[in-house]
């Protein structure tokens, strides 16, 4: 990078950073106000609410990256342009052109990094965060090891060993005793297929019974139907709601529900919008550019900010609308969570000819 685009980037940085401490504290605050709600539930208390909230804290974040890359470009350029600076640099032979690039450049590194760390540290957390909250307040012994999960209810012991995909129980053991504590029953599935909550389709299962004369019957069969006994909170441990899971895993979750059938809308829709995040940060990126430009006695800077935060919530908003709408008419993922990023693109390159202009 030259000279003009880390200054120039610098100063979005810091804007940027600011606009993400500002939000974050709040909108952390009033998601602590619902939890507190269930404060007392089970073993979650309140030091288990601050430390969910802590949690939550990279996936709120990569939630505000576009409006904060908005803000943080949109102040980071105002400020500039306030103090006269971008007035410089074009006396200087400098185009607005090669400025937007310096901004462009600065953006492109913001949507690499919403990319990597949705992938490999905000996913993670987020699931770990509502693994834990949900295993705090499941009223229900569950315990989480390293072998997996183990879940006690009356006579029965279940082991999930591993979780495929963020939300396909596998390798999974039920232990079933007597009166007398006697092993009755045992059944051991390679994986389990967990769509209807209350009764589960385990696959691959090998069944063994014990007779009171010792003798052991086993019975390998392809498929066999488990009526469960977990709470919605246990089935919660299992079944990660679409938006905690990364972009790799809702991949392969797609492509397991293709391969078996079944209907895959809110997954693909969850998938596209983690796939074109980062594209609808650089889209608003570039739609903050032309604010900075003009006379600065026309327009304060204090109208130019309030104007960018009026246009990055009417985005935030057409974004719920798209893929509710999506949803409801059964619209294709692709065409829902581009359609706003093509919109403000599009939007973007006019302003930017009239400033240029």
């Amino acid at each position: 990078m030259s000279l003009l685009d880390r200054y120039i980037g610098a100063s979005i940085v810091r804007s940027f950073v600011l606009v993400i401490l500002v939000l974050l504290p709040l909108f952390s605050f009033l998601d602590l106000i619902q939890q507190l709600d269930d404060v007392g539930t089970g073993r979650f208390g309140l030091a288990g609410a601050f430390l969910f909230e802590f949690l939550m804290l990279p996936q709120r974040g990569l939630d505000f990256l576009p409006f904060a890359a908005l803000m943080g470009c949109a102040i980071g350029l105002g400020l500039l342009a306030h103090h006269g600076e971008l007035i410089a640099m074009q006396a200087t032979g400098i185009s607005v052109a090669r400025i937007a690039l310096a901004v462009v450049k600065t953006g492109a590194l913001l949507m690499l990094l919403a990319a990597v760390l949705d992938e490999f540290v905000v996913s993670p957390l987020h699931q770990y965060a509502v693994q834990r909250r949900s295993l705090a307040i499941s009223d229900t012994q569950v315990l989480q090891h390293e072998e997996g999960f183990w879940i006690h209810y009356g006579d029965r012991f279940v082991n999930i060993g591993e979780v495929l995909h963020g939300r396909l129980p596998a390798t999974i053991d039920i232990f079933e005793v007597d009166a007398q504590n006697g092993l009755r029953a045992f059944i051991h599935a390679n994986r389990a297929d967990i769509s209807d909550p209350e009764r589960w389709r385990l696959r691959e299962v090998v069944l063994k019974h014990f007779r009171d004369d010792g003798q052991i019957i086993t019975q390998p069969l392809p498929e066999i139907s488990w009526e469960s006994y977990l709470t919605s909170e246990q089935i919660g441990l299992l079944e990660l709601a679409p938006r905690t899971l990364s972009p790799s895993q809702l991949y392969r979750y797609i492509r397991y529900l293709e391969s078996s059938a079944q209907k895959t809308d809110r997954y693909e829709l969850a998938f596209w919008q983690k796939l074109t995040l980062p594209f609808a940060t650089g889209a608003m990126i570039l739609l903050a550019i032309p604010f900075a430009f003009g006379s600065p006695r026309a327009t304060s800077l204090g109208k130019r900010i309030i104007l960018a935060i009026a246009v990055g919530v009417g985005f935030q908003i057409l974004n719920q609308v798209a893929a509710n709408l999506g949803l409801i008419l059964e619209l294709r993922a692709p065409v829902v969570t581009l359609s706003p990023v093509v919109l403000v693109l599009g939007i973007s390159a006019v302003r930017l000819h009239r400033v240029r202009a």
